[in-house]
């Protein structure tokens, strides 16, 4: 797609128009994007962020679409992709510093090839770091990418500010990142030296727990509910005799019960009713109300369960 439309975007940006988003996305879930830009440069980011802001566009940032349900009418705005882009990475001693749109299992690999521990745990995630920042991923309330950050670097009124792990917060799947809007362009990392072998062999401990246990090789959008405090969602949703429950293409997955796979041609409509039906099936059995991990884009009226 011809660049000229948008002001000044260099080569290294891409442009489409009418971008199925359900090719960005792990689930292979949802419509369509008015404008999907995988920007190539921050000159280029802050040019279309002007863009957007004088055509009073909506526009959001898109990661590696590992834990989004996209509507089925899609997304009457701009899409903002960082991935295979803003992929810089560099080693100092015991820290990376790495751009947003890094995949977090590459970044993972690297850090074991320089004897670096910390990030085994990102092995089998599959998000890049903008988003984990984001959502302060992690396998446990231990193993979560703030435990690890030093800084990161945002984009903010076009000026680039580096924010101090202080002066964020963090909780379980929450980051003030995200509810600030900041727009993540790196983050350094602050890892320890640590035997090449012993940081393998976690890896490997983690890939294979993940195989064993989750649907990886499946169409999904990862847990599908945060776990309440102290309890794991997918062992209510299993205790509710909700395993292999279908909506229309969607269906809870018989391997764990925390995933909603797409079967068969789901749609966003069908992964959301069966959402509402697990949040309801735990509430009724146990009082215990499943809030959504997985989130929600779209213009039109948001289904009740993402309220």
């Amino acid at each position: 797609m011809n660049n000229s439309m948008y002001p000044n975007l260099s080569a290294h940006s891409r442009v489409f128009i009418d971008e199925n988003l359900s090719k960005h996305t792990y689930i292979r879930i949802g419509g369509k994007a008015k404008y999907f830009i995988k920007v190539g440069s921050i000159i280029d980011l802050k040019k279309l962020l002007s863009w957007v802001k004088s055509k009073n566009i909506p526009y959001i940032i898109l990661g590696a679409g590992s834990n989004v349900l996209v509507d089925d009418d899609g997304w009457n705005g701009l899409v903002i992709s960082f991935k295979d882009s803003m992929n810089n990475l560099q080693v100092k001693q015991n820290k990376i510093v790495a751009g947003s749109g890094v995949m977090l299992p590459k970044l993972s690999k690297v850090a074991q090839k320089h004897s670096l521990a910390g990030l085994e745990f990102a092995i089998g995630i599959p998000g890049t770091l903008g988003g984990a920042l984001y959502s302060n991923a992690g396998i446990s309330n231990v193993d979560q990418i703030s435990k690890i950050i030093k800084n990161v670097t945002v984009l903010r009124d076009s000026k680039l500010l580096t924010i101090d792990l202080e002066n964020i917060k963090f909780d379980y799947r929450y980051s003030s990142l995200k509810e600030n809007c900041e727009i993540i362009v790196e983050a350094e990392l602050s890892l320890s030296l640590e035997n090449q072998e012993i940081i393998d062999k976690k890896m490997q401990c983690i890939m294979q727990y993940r195989k064993l246990t989750q649907p990886a090789s499946t169409k999904n959008a990862g847990s599908i509910f945060k776990n309440p405090a102290d309890l794991s969602a997918g062992k209510l949703i299993e205790e509710a005799n909700l395993k292999g429950v279908q909506i229309g293409g969607a269906m809870v997955s018989s391997k764990h019960s925390n995933f909603i796979v797409n079967e068969k041609n789901a749609t966003a409509k069908d992964v959301a009713d069966l959402m509402m039906i697990i949040q309801n099936k735990v509430y009724e059995n146990t009082g215990i109300l499943l809030q959504p991990e997985v989130e929600w884009l779209g213009n039109k009226k948001i289904p009740n369960i993402f309220q």
